[in-house]
């Protein structure tokens, strides 16, 4: 199953839902911050309820299609196993895109090679939307030549 964030491109949605989601998202927000010391800014207040509302707004269209929706902290440290797995590629092609920089890694753990789960996912949202450019690019060359398939 593809991860999905809350930071995909919008598409136009109804603003009864959006408010719904909105008004959910700052009753969360006030509930959390109640058992909290400490103020959060006006400005990452607003980012928190934006985020969450975005969360919230997608989770219920997924569902609502009949689809899961899982949830994954973006700081999670993932073994480079996992990472290949995550990317469905194999784990010495995953080492190479770390030994050429192209995903950067997480100091070691002893002998073991670490990444953040969010430097995959944006290498792997990086690599989807360069391989649709592309796709995009050869569908026109061969529709400009009359190549067909």
């Amino acid at each position: 199953m593809r991860p999905t964030t809350a930071t995909q491109p919008r598409v136009k949605r109804k603003p009864l839902l959006r408010g719904a989601c909105e008004k959910s998202a700052r009753a969360v927000i006030s509930v959390v911050q109640k058992g909290r010391p400490g103020n959060t800014s006006p400005d990452a207040m607003i980012d928190m309820v934006d985020s969450l509302t975005g969360v919230i707004e997608r989770t219920t269209e997924l569902l609502l299609a009949g689809k899961q929706v899982q949830v994954i902290e973006d700081d999670d440290a993932m073994t480079t196993q996992e990472a290949a797995n995550l990317l469905n590629v194999s784990r010495p092609h995953l080492v190479k895109l770390l030994d050429t920089g192209q995903i950067p890694q997480l100091p070691k753990v002893g002998r073991h090679r670490r990444v953040a789960r969010r430097a995959v996912l944006k290498y792997q949202r990086t690599r989807d939307a360069q391989r649709e450019s592309t796709l995009k690019e050869l569908a026109a060359f061969s529709q400009r030549h009359r190549l067909g398939y």
